[in-house]
């Protein structure tokens, strides 16, 4: 049988009120709200934007949602966007239907984004709880990356490369962080606070970071693991 973690998932202050979270707690989600960014639920290096059919169409209508997808993808290395209600529901509030097929048609063929259907806010709540247990299931905390370096003298490939293989950062959040603190060194030289000043980093995560660089390293046959997480 499947052992279900207890997922973590960061929620936007603005969507306390959607009920959402309330059916996350009791499905056994550890819930924190935080002033999101981009996005309204966070978990690991993963988003999830909800729209209802009615703020969809909208923000077909005001190009918001081609702004959140394109500022999202900059960040994170998937993109969930759930649709809450009934799709039938596009036709009555608009004449411009077609108009908003085309652009989901669109927003799907992005690699990184992927575009669920969910009935009601319960729905929504299940869908987000079982996204962020899966992120949970497949990330034990003693796995040593073994990605191959590059093969390339190209200063930044193996700049990209080396903040890669610090804790929760993939190669959208590496290009991130050279590109604001310009360098390796002042990323390792950077405070948690510091860190955490870049979008799609956690102060949490940006901890995690700090502890891993600043720790004195223990041969093995003198030391046990010493779990991060």
């Amino acid at each position: 049988m499947e052992t279900v973690l207890q997922p973590k998932i960061f929620v936007d202050e603005r969507e306390r009120s959607s009920g959402v979270a309330d059916h996350l707690i009791k499905l056994g989600a550890y819930i924190e709200f935080k002033m999101l960014e981009i996005g309204d639920y966070l978990f690991g290096d993963q988003i999830v934007e909800r729209k209802r059919i009615d703020d969809l169409v909208r923000s077909v209508f005001d190009k918001r949602i081609f702004d959140q997808i394109k500022r999202a993808s900059e960040v994170y290395d998937k993109i969930f966007v759930i649709i809450e209600g009934s799709p039938r529901k596009i036709r009555e509030l608009t004449d411009r239907w077609k108009a908003v097929y085309g652009a989901l048609a669109f927003i799907a063929q992005q690699n990184n984004v992927s575009i669920l259907y969910t009935s009601d806010v319960e729905e929504t709540a299940y869908l987000i709880f079982s996204l962020a247990s899966k992120i949970n299931a497949r990330s034990p905390s003693r796995v040593i990356r073994k990605e191959k370096k590059p093969m390339t003298d190209d200063i930044r490939e193996w700049q990209e490369y080396i903040v890669q293989c610090l804790p929760h950062v993939g190669p959208k959040l590496s290009e991130k962080l050279l590109e604001t603190f310009g360098s390796v060194q002042k990323i390792f030289n950077a405070s948690a606070s510091e860190l955490s000043r870049v979008e799609g980093l956690s102060e949490e995560k940006a901890q995690d970071i700090v502890r891993i660089i600043r720790s004195s390293y223990e041969p093995r046959n003198k030391s046990r693991n010493k779990p991060l997480f």
